[in-house]
């Protein structure tokens, strides 16, 4: 019962959603931690690379992925596949609006 407690759908979702927002946490307080968080969005969407920033967050999505695959927790892993698309979505959204 307990193993089957982490493959889950949102589980996933979650993990894959609260995974790019730490990485790119972390990139901001290493990087820009003197500049506001409104400022440091400011900054790269000025210099056009906002996009690439928020791509680059998604990277620790594969570990989590591989995880799931490994742990044989397919919905968990779809879960995170999902989330991917959602930060797909939301870059398409920010290149092209």
């Amino acid at each position: 019962m307990s193993s089957n407690r982490f493959n889950n759908l949102w589980i996933g979702l979650g993990a894959g959603i609260l995974m790019p927002v730490i990485a790119l946490t972390l990139y901001y307080f290493a990087r820009y931690s003197d500049l506001g968080l409104v400022d440091f969005f400011k900054v790269y969407r000025n210099l056009g690379i906002l996009t690439h920033i928020v791509s680059l967050s998604v990277l620790p999505d594969l570990l989590v992925f591989f995880l799931f695959i490994r742990k044989n927790y397919l919905k968990s892993a779809r879960g995170v596949l999902l989330a991917t698309f959602l930060f797909t979505f939301t870059v398409l959204c920010i290149r092209f609006l």
